[in-house]
């Protein structure tokens, strides 16, 4: 009996953990937002003057076309939702309350490499549309007030979406939406983006005027977001987002047959992360790699990183004076930042530097962050 009741421990703990279903590892990537390698001062203001891309929290993106909304975004300490530690928090500090900038929208995007999906889904059989599956997602968000949200996917290879409205509390809610298969349009088996889940929480006239896309269709911008209200983020300064717990599940599910979240080490997730983005340096000292000067003016940089890339990473860096040091001969030259990769390659990466180098010839050594603000990112997201 002791010998049963121990393993019946051990499976409650796993279904606890999220352990109880057939992947292996979760479709989504930092679900729980335990990494946040974009995040370096874990606080941005004055977002929303722009497409904003990856801030804060590796693997989700704040895709925007603005309007005159603004908001700061954070990675902000979870202390009421038992399992999360941590999650995306936005506030909005600029109000457009009439959205009066038609063609603005804000959404929160992840985006998922067609490798990890097309096989899963199974949508490219017509024959038999009962081998299509389903596909649910699953998040937690909690707001100030009730707002009445979309959800959904893009289907991106095909250029096609399905949304679903769903109304937001001020206590954590768990929003599971279940969604049909798109038959015969599977994304592609390649590492380009196969499909895109996008939950719109602000969009202008020019994307509430149609009927919401509650079936698979062709992307039609006036589909895209709900015209009923609240549906606007931006529509009172202090509003406030805190999202957290994202997870895609292969199938049709509600909120009592949903998998746990399925909890992953903190060290794997950051080796999933590394793939799409790695911080090579986030403050002084920190090694990014080993270093040559090719002449007076012009440094090349060996660069330290883990594993594979997704393709060929860009350089995404702060630039301020003196951000880079490099160490020779018992003294340190500084320099402003890297011009960008001189020789690329997912698994290979040499970095080049002109702006505000000024050293000697066929000098060998090491390079550092050269102060706090020091900022050097690899990025190969989708």
């Amino acid at each position: 009996m002791t010998a049963a009741r121990n393993l019946a421990r051990v499976v409650g703990t796993l279904v606890d953990q999220g352990v109880d279903k057939v992947n292996v590892n979760p479709i989504v990537i930092n679900g729980d937002l335990t990494v946040n390698q974009h995040g370096q001062n874990n606080t941005l203001t004055g977002l929303g003057d722009s497409d904003e891309g990856y801030v804060i929290h590796d693997r989700l993106r704040h895709t925007l076309d603005a309007g005159a909304g603004r908001y700061t975004a954070a990675d902000t300490a979870v202390t009421d939702l038992p399992g999360f530690g941590t999650c995306l928090h936005l506030t909005c500090t600029t109000a457009e309350a009439s959205l009066a900038t038609a063609d603005s929208i804000f959404s929160l995007d992840y985006r998922v490499e067609a490798n990890d999906i097309a096989s899963l889904l199974n949508w490219s059989d017509t024959s038999n549309d009962t081998s299509a599956n389903y596909i649910t997602v699953s998040f937690y968000m909690k707001t100030n007030k009730a707002f009445k949200f979309t959800t959904g996917f893009i289907n991106s290879d095909h250029n096609r979406t399905i949304r679903k409205e769903f109304t937001t509390s001020t206590d954590w809610t768990r929003h599971v939406l279940t969604f049909p298969p798109d038959i015969g349009n599977s994304p592609n088996s390649d590492f380009g983006e196969g499909l895109r889940w996008r939950t719109t929480i602000s969009a202008g006239s020019d994307f509430t005027s149609g009927t919401l896309a509650t079936d698979w269709e062709a992307n039609t911008t006036a589909n895209m977001h709900t015209s009923n209200t609240p549906n606007n983020f931006f529509d009172h300064v202090d509003n406030d987002i805190k999202m957290t717990g994202l997870q895609i599940e292969i199938g049709q599910y509600d909120s009592d047959t949903i998998p746990n979240f399925q909890k992953t080490d903190v060290a794997i997730e950051r080796r999933r992360c590394d793939r799409y983005c790695q911080l090579l340096a986030s403050a002084q000292d920190q090694t990014i790699g080993n270093l040559s000067s090719y002449s007076n003016t012009d440094i090349r940089v060996d660069a330290c990183f883990y594993g594979t890339f997704r393709n060929t990473p860009t350089v995404v860096q702060n630039g301020g004076t003196n951000d880079l040091r490099f160490d020779r001969d018992d003294s340190f030259d500084q320099f402003d930042s890297f011009d960008g990769l001189l020789y690329g390659h997912k698994q290979n990466i040499t970095l080049r530097g002109t702006s505000g180098v000024s050293t000697s010839q066929g000098k060998y050594g090491q390079m550092y962050g050269g102060g706090s603000n020091t900022r050097v990112l690899m990025l190969a997201e989708l």
